[in-house]
């Protein structure tokens, strides 16, 4: 999750018109202008200019595909990493417990957005990739050696959050600083989906790999994987060398304005009321699956085929977000992951487990898409993005860190059903009503964009 303004699909007609130099959309913070730089909103510049191609990008572009493939996709391969832990490492504690991990580790990713993306516009980036590499094979190779609670929260939660956080929306930046709005949508949707392909292939590993020769050989193929990947990225990847850095401006007296407007709190809680509720399928689907009785088949491809799904999604949505508008697309989009969740329910046969994964799927990897962008549509000017997004991830980070230990909670406290089975109702009720809390939210944002754009499409 990024805070990059640039690493989605965001107010294009803002750039195009000439608001900023190049310098205001390469990245991810709240990179803003210096006073010499500052332009006169009534006498717009030049359009910026980009590369829009060439060696030097296309190379960045597989750097920060092999990135998220190795980093976000592996976050995002949790769901098998629960499913261990409770049937083995973690067998006495409770399913509410061990989400936790996965929790703080979001929790972290989303913390450090704002931050990292201002060390990115300073010109850091190419000390954050390799500290980020490291610290992240680093934290893989301890979680391989972890047995006990606190060193899976060591390593997974914190070494490995704060390695994806440092260089996770830095490395979409990077890349998006080589496209003009016009191409950028299809090169930052072919990076997102890094992440979602490499939560197929890891998964498919790890479920083959746990039950035969045990976790700590799982995760040390995950890891030189990782290692030889993050690797050809560090030799790969180049920030642009004609955009000189600078210091961010202060984001606090940006921030007080924004929370005077309706629309952000509207759009700040919507995300994050969304979040709370759509993690709890992808951090429990594995084990709803199993607990249902489903062919050990449908378990281990379970998690694969819902991120093969969100995987296509995230490239095509933004075509759609462009057109319709940020907003405009993610309303619908949070009301079906909210319907999805209540149908998970239903999802107890081999059949209905499968067209769950694959609908969740599309809708959730469209979200994680267009959330960055719905908070930056908000933005009166290009100045403006990286403390919008920035601003929004913190009130994420939040339902992040408590979204699935509440849900492991609701499981724990509910009684089996009459045939023995784990009761998931208060779970699906739980996360189903805050993502359709969430989207009403993101709903009403839209209408204070609308009346004040005079446009339905935002």
């Amino acid at each position: 999750m990024s805070v990059s303004p640039v690493s989605t699909h965001v107010a294009v007609e803002d750039v195009e018109k000439g608001g900023n130099d190049v310098e205001d959309v390469k990245g991810d913070g709240e990179a803003g202008v210096p006073e010499v730089a500052k332009v006169d909103e009534e006498k717009p510049l030049a359009p910026p200019s980009f590369p829009d191609g060439g060696r030097r990008a296309y190379m960045t572009t597989l750097g920060g595909v092999l990135v998220l493939f190795c980093t976000f996709g592996t976050s995002n391969t949790y769901a098998s990493f629960q499913d261990e832990w409770q049937r083995n490492q973690l067998k006495d504690y409770t399913p509410s417990s061990i989400a936790w991990i996965g929790s703080a580790h979001l929790f972290i990713l989303f913390i450090m957005g704002l931050p990292s993306g201002r060390l990115f516009d300073a010109g850091y980036f190419r000390y954050q990739l390799p500290i980020g590499s490291l610290l992240w094979c680093f934290g893989i190779f301890m979680l391989s050696l972890s047995t006990e609670y606190y060193q899976l929260f060591l390593s997974f939660s914190v070494c490995l959050g704060m390695a994806l956080g440092l260089v996770f929306s830095p490395t979409l930046s990077c890349v998006a600083s080589y496209f003009s709005p016009k191409k950028r949508t299809a090169f930052m949707g072919s990076v997102a989906a890094g992440a979602a392909l490499g939560a197929v292939v890891f998964p498919i590993i790890t479920n083959h790999v746990f039950p035969r020769r045990g976790f700590p050989f799982g995760i040390r193929i995950l890891a030189y994987i990782h290692v030889a990947l993050l690797l050809l990225a560090n030799i790969l990847m180049r920030p642009r060398n004609d955009i000189p850095p600078r210091k961010p401006p202060p984001a606090l007296p940006l921030i007080s304005s924004f929370l005077k407007q309706p629309a952000t709190w509207c759009a700040c809680l919507g995300c994050a009321f969304v979040m709370l509720g759509m993690f709890i399928p992808i951090f429990y689907v594995q084990v709803f699956v199993q607990d249902h009785g489903a062919s050990p088949t449908v378990v281990t491809y379970a998690l694969p085929i819902l991120n093969a799904s969100a995987c296509l999604s995230r490239i095509s949505i933004g075509f759609a977000a462009d057109k319709f508008g940020n907003l405009t697309v993610a309303v619908p989009v949070t009301t079906l992951i909210g319907g999805m969740i209540f149908a998970m329910l239903g999802a107890t046969s081999t059949g209905g487990a499968v067209a769950f994964c694959v609908v969740f799927g599309a809708a959730s990897g469209a979200w994680v898409t267009i959330m960055a962008p719905s908070l930056i549509s908000l933005s009166a000017s290009v100045r403006e993005f990286g403390v919008r997004a920035g601003l929004g991830f913190q009130f994420v980070a939040l339902a992040s860190l408590i979204g699935s230990p509440v849900a492991g909670a609701i499981l724990g406290a509910t009684p089996r059903t009459a045939s023995g089975e784990a009761n998931y109702l208060g779970v699906c009720v739980f996360g189903g009503c805050a993502t359709l809390v969430g989207a009403g939210l993101l709903a009403v944002a839209r209408g204070c964009q609308v009346r004040s754009k005079g446009t339905q499409w935002v």
